[in-house]
């Protein structure tokens, strides 16, 4: 037989038995879902997470916090010092003032708890953009330290340092995804594997007949294989509807002013990648749970 034809005949019987049970088969389909909804979430969550740092990297900043009491001659060496650096690109000065007013336009909530305190809490300092030559950690060490060396400097960072910390919790958040999409995974595979064990059996006398009239193994199992893979595949579209629609959710609720730290993140849908990612672990659960089916289906008189 044709390889098209086979995938033809499996599919076409596969889409007449879920039809004809689809009280059956629909717990498998929206278990396998509902786990691609969490699956799908983590690494939604996770990519725009990475996509908020991969910018941060891209902008090779760094900022030199000047100390409240700080005189006019050691801003200016602190400035020079910056300016005659070969691995700075542009700085600016930020004084407490203007940082102030920055801090009220980024964070529109807490702005206001300012004007409850007696002085400005914050800080003069210098915002350095460095070269792309000197974007990473040693690089980067070395120019901090030397300015912090300075008198009149409090403290000074660079954008990699709050990154570090960042990519642990994506990788914390990634763990718990991968965990928790697992196990709803799980219970999507073996309750496929149930359906598909349930449609085998009651489907015995039928299975019979097409084995008794010369159908070879791969006819009888291909149709539950197909099985499976349309249970998942439906099951991962109906978990990207779900995810699409808690993304524009998302993105309409930070608009709205839905916090200061949500708004820093550039939100993005999943790219093609992922998009294929979502559909074939869906797919594959979907198999699987069919393959584990098996058992059902190979103690069948012949």
């Amino acid at each position: 037989m044709r390889l098209d034809r086979y995938f033809r005949l499996c599919i076409g019987e596969a889409a007449r038995g879920l039809l004809g049970h689809r009280r059956t088969a629909a717990p498998a389909i929206m278990i396998i879902a509902v786990s691609m909804v969490v699956f799908g979430g983590f690494v939604l969550v996770s990519d725009n997470l990475n996509g908020m740092l991969e910018s941060w990297r891209e902008r090779g900043h760094a900022q030199v916090f000047l100390d409240f009491d700080v005189t006019a001659s050691e801003r200016q060496a602190v400035a020079d010092a910056i300016r005659d650096s070969a691995s700075v690109e542009s700085f600016r000065y930020l004084s407490a003032d203007d940082a102030a007013a920055q801090f009220r336009q980024d964070f529109q909530e807490l702005g206001d708890l300012l004007a409850f305190l007696e002085s400005n809490p914050l800080p003069a300092s210098f915002v350095v953009t460095v070269s792309a030559s000197a974007r990473h950690e040693e690089a980067l060490v070395e120019l901090t330290e030397g300015w912090e060396s300075m008198p009149g400097v409090d403290a000074a960072q660079y954008d990699l340092q709050v990154i570090r910390r960042l990519e642990l919790g994506v990788n914390a958040l990634r763990f718990v995804g991968a965990l928790l999409g697992g196990a709803v995974l799980l219970a999507a595979i073996i309750t496929t594997a149930n359906v598909i064990r349930v449609l085998v059996v009651s489907r015995r006398r039928e299975i019979v007949v097409l084995r008794l009239v010369g159908a070879n193994e791969s006819v009888v199992r291909g149709r539950f294989l197909a099985e499976g893979a349309i249970q998942g595949f439906l099951g991962s579209v109906l978990a990207l509807i779900a995810l699409y629609g808690i993304y524009k959710i998302g993105v309409a609720f930070i608009t709205a002013g839905g916090g200061p730290l949500l708004a820093m993140i550039p939100l993005r849908f999943f790219n093609l990648t992922l998009f294929a990612a979502i559909i074939g672990s869906g797919v594959a659960a979907g198999l699987v749970g069919a393959l584990l089916a098996f058992g059902a289906a190979t103690r069948l008189e012949r």
